[in-house]
């Protein structure tokens, strides 16, 4: 079977760094953020991160692609914080990249129990999310 699926080289944007968040907007539309696990981060930090995510996508809409270091476990509140729709408008949709055990437990957990405002999928390959995420561009 032939494949026709075109690769197309994606380029970086923009970039912003806020609190524990490395931001980038990706010339297909996706924004990928990627936390860190040496800065603590709280709701005032994501408050700010979402703030630098509207001026990054002029307002608009977006799907989100989010990854963390191996260590970087969200906090409890702030878990409750971001599951909320108002929490991130510019977010249409969020694929979480959980590379370890810990982390799909705990993605598994906050889809569960926060039921986050948005469409919210946890995925173990990268090219699987960054796929699901492009039906909402």
């Amino acid at each position: 079977m032939k494949n026709t699926t075109l690769h197309k080289e994606v380029e970086i944007i923009a970039t912003e760094v806020c609190e524990a968040f490395t931001i980038r907007l990706r010339s297909d539309g996706i924004v990928h953020s990627h936390t860190s696990g040496e800065i603590e981060f709280n709701i005032e930090s994501l408050k700010k991160f979402t703030i630098a995510m509207g001026k990054m996508v002029n307002y608009q809409s977006v799907p989100l692609l989010l990854t963390l270091d191996d260590f970087a476990i969200p906090p409890v509140d702030a878990r409750a914080f971001w599951a909320t729709k108002d929490a991130c408008p510019y977010a249409c949709a969020e694929a979480y990249l959980a590379k370890t055990i810990g982390h799909r437990i705990i993605g598994n957990v906050y889809l569960k129990f926060n039921k986050p405002g948005r469409p919210t999928r946890i995925f173990t390959d990268k090219e699987e999310a960054i796929k699901w995420l492009s039906t909402f561009l």
